[in-house]
């Protein structure tokens, strides 16, 4: 039976050897990534610390060994105390909050919550978002203008200059979002652009336990939709672009000739995913870690779906690997798209770092369809669909190919590639199913 993990972080004592060779203990627990570190202010023969025990030696002179216990009890006491705090912590245990119990400046959830002005506590994400060069100094001016303008909307509706976590709800949300459209007249993409700042405040409350839950998921994340859906009575058939094999073999002919060094690479770059099925953002985000040379497999999240994805690697896919792995150029991603320290959780830096590298890749490709006189444009989606294309037409198993192409359900494979799939598919299409009820 494994062993059950505890909820809140575990704390262990560490010795430090100062340059006078005393040894210092210290307390320290792991959130979230990073330690917690705090003094106990008790001082050691540094060679007495036993790391293994969590515990100073004990002596074989009595008179010391007194010493000895009396320090070990009150290490014990020492922990036990913040142990404490942070059982009987309500909200969410973060590291700034821990460093806080250690500190012993931590203030209690409810005193937090009448102190907080939601405004200024909004200013101050953008700002510390801005002082770590996340964002321009154009993103921090117009959330703060934002910002500004919802704390105009509430003093104009309640009379108060102050937004307390406690005058949070949907409604007044959603009052808001009527005001911005009836009043100033304002499209969704504009209204949308305004709530942003203000929703990263309502999840740092939650994440740091000073909203409710309840409040949280009725307010955080609800965006106007963008989308204006329209009926069209008209049944169109999508034409699926990919390559032929001719096609292709003419694509591999250009790119072993191909003399400038970008083209050849985002060329390689379409290659691999003709055999992978890889969409251009998951080709950008690829790391090595995705890649067990042993096996022979990719596996990784995919960007759009969130799907896991499990790819068995041909020779072609791997021989593409190892040269990029002889390039040496990025220890972290495989296709050097995406710097080394990428923040994932910055979701709007990913995401715009993925769309730009995308143009690039798009506009080269382009040029490379005109090369082949191709009846259409050539985009990297058109690797993805020749993948999935190739592999029906060798009748492989229609749930393997939704699989590897990731999709959330085998029926978005079956209707994007109807027309390619064998021909024992087409006939049962094809066939009247009749249950024999009279009706």
């Amino acid at each position: 039976m494994s062993k059950m993990q505890s909820q809140f972080p575990v704390g262990s004592f560490f010795c430090r050897v100062g340059k006078d060779g005393k040894g210092y203990i210290g307390i320290r627990y792991f959130v979230r990534g990073r330690y917690a570190k705090k003094s106990t202010g008790i001082e050691i023969d540094a060679k007495m610390w036993d790391e293994k025990g969590q515990k100073i030696k004990s002596s074989t002179n009595p008179r010391i060994n007194n010493v000895v216990n009396s320090k070990n009890l009150m290490l014990q006491e020492f922990k036990s105390n913040i142990d404490q705090q942070i059982r009987n912590y309500e909200g969410l245990l973060t590291y700034e909050v821990v460093s806080q119990i250690l500190g012993g400046n931590l203030k209690t959830k409810n005193s937090r919550i009448k102190e907080i002005d939601f405004i200024e506590y909004c200013k101050e994400i953008c700002r510390n978002k801005f002082d770590q060069g996340k964002v321009s100094y154009s993103y921090l001016y117009n959330k703060t203008l934002a910002i500004e303008q919802f704390k105009e909307f509430f003093k104009s509706k309640y009379s108060r200059e102050k937004i307390s976590i406690c005058d949070i709800n949907s409604k007044l949300f959603e009052d808001y979002k009527s005001y911005r459209i009836t009043v100033r007249g304002n499209s969704s993409e504009s209204i949308n652009k305004c709530l942003s700042p203000l929703f990263d405040g309502i999840k740092s409350l939650y994440e740091n336990g000073l909203l409710d839950s309840l409040v949280y998921a009725s307010v955080y994340g609800k965006y106007l939709s963008k989308k204006k859906t329209i009926y069209n009575p008209v049944v169109e058939d999508k034409t699926i672009r990919y390559l032929t094999p001719e096609q292709l073999n003419e694509f591999v002919n250009i790119y072993h000739n191909m003399k400038r060094q970008r083209t050849y690479e985002i060329m390689q770059m379409f290659l691999f995913s003709v055999n992978t099925g890889l969409r251009v953002s998951d080709v950008v985000t690829l790391e090595w870690s995705h890649i067990d040379f042993a096996k022979k497999i990719l596996k990784k999240n995919m960007v759009k779906t969130k799907e896991v994805i499990q790819i068995h690697l041909n020779k072609p896919a791997i021989d593409i690997l190892n040269q990029w792995k002889r390039f040496n150029r990025n220890q972290r991603f495989v296709f050097d798209l995406m710097e080394e320290d990428v923040d994932f959780n910055n979701c709007d830096y990913v995401f715009k770092k993925i769309a730009s590298k995308n143009r690039i890749i798009q506009t080269s490709l382009h040029s490379v369809g005109e090369k082949m006189n191709l009846p259409f444009s050539l985009s990297f989606h058109v690797a993805r669909h020749t993948f999935a294309v190739l592999a029906l037409r060798q009748h492989k198993n229609l749930y393997a190919v939704s699989k590897l192409l990731g999709h959330t359900s085998i029926r978005a494979t079956e209707k994007t590639y109807a027309e390619f799939l064998p021909e024992d598919y087409k006939k049962i299409s094809l066939e009247t199913i009749d249950f024999d009820i009279a009706i």
